[in-house]
């Protein structure tokens, strides 16, 4: 485009100039939605940070009020550190008990003797028994590798088998038990002679024939058994006989005879005979003697053909029976006929070679009563509540401490104060009309400044919050500052009313007064520790509590405040994304400006040019003219 200028306001500019002046007043629109949308984008962020504040303090509050909370968690120890380690749950009593481990359970190690290492042994198969287990290996046939392979593959569960090499022509097989305990030793039925062979068992011999024995039942010292159930058991009518035939028992009776001491023995089991009727199942029970005490079992048993099959062995192996459960639970008499004690041979018919070590169980003693275990792990049924693992022998009688661990729990209040502080601390910066630094720890030189969009925008930002007056985020702050400071009721004796009974506080006495608005929480952790230690059920109780027994938790800091969160984060109807979607239909309207307005401005500069064109070319023309006149009117002028 030539570069004419135009006379009077337009002279020295060139048009290009003024068009894109023009454009750019035309174009200021486009700035303040830009503005606008930047805006809206950091507020869209700021709600996303209050987001994932109230849903951080949503998760550990939700930590608090749980069943699970560890308030209450107790630990195990030992006065000799590395003795003992464990976990006590909250029914387990706080306190010392003497302890002594006498021996620990081991598992069974067997050897076999020097063989040749390039033997071939035949096909067949043997069985292994461990505890109640067995399994039955077929092997192929081949040498020690293949044995050894076929023992891990079908019998793994109950042993290990491993090969060690003497020297270039001589090998040995080991076998260890899986278990520990002197009930999972090792035992072996080699038909086919292959583990003989192998060097690890002698002789295979004949299956020995059970032990059966008739117990002498004297229905004249029956007592009556569970009453409440068996309701006729005490009537003189109703009372148990017996005969030459065997014992009558009446229907809705039950009772427990006594028997002389008889020990019973791994796999044994008591045989109930009955004549004439029975019922296809009876409930039938033992006494026994178990660490000091009479313990009872009473289960209902299937009858099979004439007989009900009672398995002792798999309750009280190696204790002292001492009484027979009988009942009745038919409409019609019963005629017991006998019962018999049957023990079971050994299921091994081949002897190991070589023991390296003998299984063994876990000895200890607990304020001087002395227990056997299988196992120095998990054992959860000496102690109600504690579950505790044995590592080693005792030279002497040590301390086995139960008490509170506080730790879980602080650990747990700690986070949850964190979380509330966090959120009070951006909740408040993100609202202050006038920014002053005394809830921010934010620096001024942190503020990078990345998105200016201009420095009046980012001096009033310095100043105050985008979300400055925002009514849901003030009441919000409100709500929280009024949940940390009320009281509840207490539904346990010593229980506590409020944060401070627990060492949680806005500030010590003699704080300062702006500090103890600001409403950030302080843990007093000295304090805290000495309630979670002593009364840890109370501190929950804090946070949750039924106080009018409905199972429903309906007081406390913790169960108030997830009602004061949850309308924020509900994902279709929350408080933020609420908010959240009506900013991007704001920044989604703008764009739509944005774009509609560059199209009339691509149009409006088209148009300004052309007009300008012709301006140019009409001001061209009028020059000329104008200097044709000019001159002409001189010649004349000169004529004269």
């Amino acid at each position: 485009m030539p570069a004419y200028t135009m006379p009077g306001l337009m002279t020295g500019q060139n048009t290009n100039d003024i068009v894109k002046k023009l454009v750019e007043l035309e174009r200021r629109p486009i700035k303040r939605w830009e503005t606008e949308n930047e805006y809206a984008k950091m507020q869209i962020q700021i709600w996303g940070e209050v987001k994932n504040l109230t849903t951080n303090l949503q998760t550990k509050t939700r930590a608090l009020v749980s069943f699970t909370a560890p308030f209450a968690t107790k630990s195990v120890s030992s006065s000799v550190e590395g003795v003992i380690t464990g976990e006590a749950s909250r029914a387990a009593k706080s306190g010392n008990r003497a302890l002594e481990i006498i021996e620990m359970a081991s598992k069974h190690q067997l050897s076999g003797v020097e063989i040749d290492t390039d033997i071939r042994l035949p096909e067949g198969s043997f069985t292994v028994y461990s505890g109640k287990s067995k399994e039955t290996v077929t092997f192929p046939g081949g040498g020690l590798s293949e044995l050894s392979n076929a023992i891990k593959n079908m019998a793994g569960s109950l042993m290990d088998a491993s090969i060690i090499k003497i020297d270039k022509d001589s090998s040995i097989i080991t076998l260890t038990s899986v278990k520990t305990g002197k009930k999972n030793q090792l035992q072996f039925s080699d038909p086919n002679g292959i583990l003989k062979l192998a060097g690890l068992v002698g002789e295979n011999k004949a299956q020995g024939e059970d032990t059966k024995q008739i117990l002498s039942l004297d229905g004249t010292k029956a007592k009556a058994w569970d009453t409440s159930k068996f309701k006729k058991s005490e009537l003189e009518t109703d009372k148990l006989t017996q005969s030459e035939e065997g014992i009558f028992l009446k229907p809705d009776t039950a009772y427990t005879i006594p028997i002389a001491v008889t020990e019973i023995k791994e796999r044994a089991f008591f045989e109930v005979e009955v004549v004439g009727e029975a019922p296809a199942v009876m409930e039938l029970g033992m006494s026994f003697e178990k660490e000091g005490s009479v313990r009872n079992k009473f289960l209902p048993i299937t009858k099979t053909e004439s007989k009900y099959i009672f398995q002792a062995g798999d309750l009280a192996t190696d204790k002292n029976l001492t009484g027979i459960i009988l009942s009745n639970a038919a409409t019609t008499p019963i005629q017991i006929k006998s019962v018999t004690l049957v023990t079971p041979e050994a299921p091994g018919t081949a002897e190991p070679l070589k023991v390296l070590q003998e299984a063994k169980d876990l000895k200890i003693k607990i304020d001087g009563v002395e227990i056997t275990r299988e196992t120095n792990e998990g054992i959860a049924d000496v102690l109600e509540g504690i579950s505790f693992n044995v590592h080693k022998v005792t030279e002497e009688p040590v301390t086995l401490k139960i008490h509170v661990d506080h730790a879980k729990g602080s650990a747990l209040i700690k986070e949850w104060v964190d979380a509330y502080n966090e959120l009070m601390k951006f909740s408040k910066e993100i609202t202050s009309v006038e920014k002053n630094g005394k809830i921010s720890d934010k620096k001024e030189s942190d503020d990078t400044k990345a998105t200016d969009i201009s420095r009046d925008f980012w001096d009033n930002k310095s100043k105050s919050g985008l979300l400055a007056g925002e009514n849901s985020i003030l009441r919000l702050i409100a709500s929280l500052k009024t949940t940390a400071n009320s009281y509840y009721p207490a539904t346990k004796e010593n229980g506590f009313r409020v944060l401070t009974d627990i060492g949680i506080s806005t500030g010590a006495v003699g704080s300062n007064w702006e500090k103890i608005q600001d409403g950030l929480l302080q843990i007093d952790q000295e304090k805290l520790i000495a309630v979670l230690s002593e009364n840890p059920d109370g501190v929950r109780d804090l946070f949750a509590s039924d106080p009018n027994n409905d199972a429903k938790m309906e007081e406390g800091v913790g169960i108030k405040l997830l009602e004061i969160l949850k309308p924020y984060n509900q994902y279709a109807s929350g408080i933020v994304t609420s908010k959240v979607k009506l900013l991007e239909e704001s920044v989604a309207g703008n764009n739509k400006k944005i774009k509609e307005h560059e199209s009339h401005l691509i149009s409006f500069e088209s148009k300004l040019k052309q007009r300008f064109l012709y301006m140019e070319q009409g001001v061209g023309k009028n020059k000329s003219v104008g200097n044709y006149l000019q001159n002409n009117m001189f010649r004349g002028n000169g004529g004269e």
